[in-house]
């Protein structure tokens, strides 16, 4: 199942209205804060690293310390 299918990270979401491209920022973000392994497998099938670490740079207020430090530091992020 497609992490995007999956009420629980986008349960404020109208799941059927996301674009891949287009709201790839809110999609990222929301993988690496609620997401399970299964989730970051996919994300990682359809984003490359370079856009996930961007959203790790530019989104710093976005995600939570505790996320923000284990993706910067999986990322090597500064």
């Amino acid at each position: 199942m497609s992490p995007l299918m999956k009420k629980t990270l986008f349960w404020d979401t109208d799941i059927n209205k996301l674009d891949l491209s287009k709201h790839k920022r809110y999609i990222i973000e929301r993988i690496l804060k609620f997401g399970d392994f299964e989730d970051y497998s996919w994300l990682k099938g359809i984003y490359s690293e370079n856009q996930i670490k961007e959203v790790i740079k530019r989104d710093r207020s976005e995600l939570d310390k505790k996320s923000l430090n284990f993706w910067s530091n999986f990322y090597n992020v500064i």
